[in-house]
Formats: C-alpha cells, structure tokens, sequence
C-alpha cells in the first residue's frame, strides 16, 4: 500500500530524513517512537505530500507521489492525518467542521455529509456534541472529532503525529480507545506515539527512529522483549521498559 524507496530530508543543510525504506501493507498498524527531533512527525508529513522529499520515492499503491506528473490533492484524498493540534475552525460547529471537506472536496450531498457525521460521531462517542463549538469541547473530545473530520473523507489510510501529546491522562485514554476502535475495523494506520502501552497493545509492527534513520523494526514481542541494536535497548531504558 504504502513503498518508501531511499527517502530523504533536508532543511537547509540539516538533514532530518536519511535514507528511509519501508513498506505498509494494507491493514497494518505501524506506530513509529523515538526521541523528539529524530524526523517521524517529517516523515508523515512526506507520506502525506506536506513535506517534499529531497531525493527518493513514496509509492501509494504503486503510484509515485513524488513525481511532478500526480496529482498530488487527487492522492491526499485517500490519506487522513491528525496533528497534535486538533485544528479546527473555531467559528463553526462539530457537525459544520466534519461536513465542510467531504461536500467541497468530495462533493457529497449536505444530506449525505450529515449522515457521515452523524455515525462518525456516534462512533467515537460524541453524537451529543453534534452542534457544540470547539471551545466547548475538552481537548480529548476535540481530537476525537478531529479524527472524526479525518475518516468522513473516507481515507485509506490515517496518519497520526502524536495524537495524545497535548493531552491529560484521561482524555489519551480517550483518543487511544478511538485508535484501537480504528485499529478493530482494519484501518491501516501509521502513529508517531510516546505512548508504548498502546504501541505494545495494538501495533503490528513497532519502528524506532534515530537521527533520521530507522533504527530497528520488529513486532511489540520481539521488539520489547529481545531488542537487538543497543540504541534500541538505550530507549527502551529510558523509558522505563
């Protein structure tokens, strides 16, 4: 689903990508950890075509995003993403800030939009807040409505940078139930995350970044329990695992 070919990054004459390889297979939940400024949250942002890669290539279902020749915005319709600032627009309600994208982008029906909405929220738990204001959410339910806002665009894919870092300990709960929920229905997710308990419970794969470079893979089993690269074995330690 998703080909990352020899990608990297540069800012200047820092480089924050180097040379990345790595696939995604449909339904997989890849959560990405590391220490702050080691390029996850710039690798997402490449996948979804905020970011231009300096060199390499990003397949999506073997097409290349990076080429000048896609439509880059046709692409991005497949792919969701979730800040860890909920971004939405103040001025409009729940249901205004999850329809607005599909009935301008998607073209949907108003009528269809809301029904979207409508089982969206239901979802994750916040049909009663329908016509409420950002501002009068909590954080966690804002981010919920925010994946809300994601999924009504139908994606393929959902990228999350660091969802629950903004976040008290009850309302990461909050979001993290949402994110197994997606996990159940076979959503394939990639999640930059500091939470390991939810990296452990859920991912099929767990990826360590450092300086750039993806450090070590494996599944939570083997990666937890019997880390290979002394890097991995420093982190891990570090955060008290």
């Amino acid at each position: 689903m998703i080909k990352i070919i020899n990608l990297s990054k540069y800012f200047g004459k820092t480089r924050i990508l180097n040379n990345i390889n790595l696939e995604v297979e449909q339904g997989e939940i890849i959560t990405l950890i590391g220490t702050s400024g080691c390029g996850k949250s710039t690798l997402l942002k490449c996948i979804d075509g905020l970011e231009k890669p300096s060199s390499g290539k990003i397949y999506i279902d073997n097409i290349d995003i990076t080429s000048k020749n896609t439509n880059l915005n046709q692409i991005r319709t497949r792919l969701g993403i979730v800040f860890q600032q909920f971004n939405l627009f103040p001025h409009m309600t729940v249901k205004q800030n999850i329809t607005l994208a599909p009935i301008k982008v998607k073209e949907m029906s108003k009528n269809e939009a809301e029904f979207v909405a409508m089982e969206l929220l239901e979802k994750v738990g916040l049909l009663d807040k329908i016509n409420k204001y950002p501002d009068e959410l909590s954080g966690g339910q804002a981010q919920r409505v925010a994946i809300a806002r994601s999924l009504a665009m139908k994606p393929d894919i959902m990228l999350f940078d660091e969802p629950t870092s903004a976040l008290d300990p009850q309302m990461t709960m909050e979001v993290l139930d949402t994110l197994k929920n997606l996990a159940q229905d076979g959503m394939t997710m990639i999640v930059v995350t500091h939470e390991m308990k939810f990296a452990k419970e859920v991912a099929n794969r767990i990826i360590l970044m450092s300086h750039g470079e993806i450090i070590e893979q494996n599944n939570p089993t083997e990666f937890f329990d019997n880390p290979q690269k002394q890097i991995t074995k420093d982190f891990l330690e570090s955060v008290n695992l």
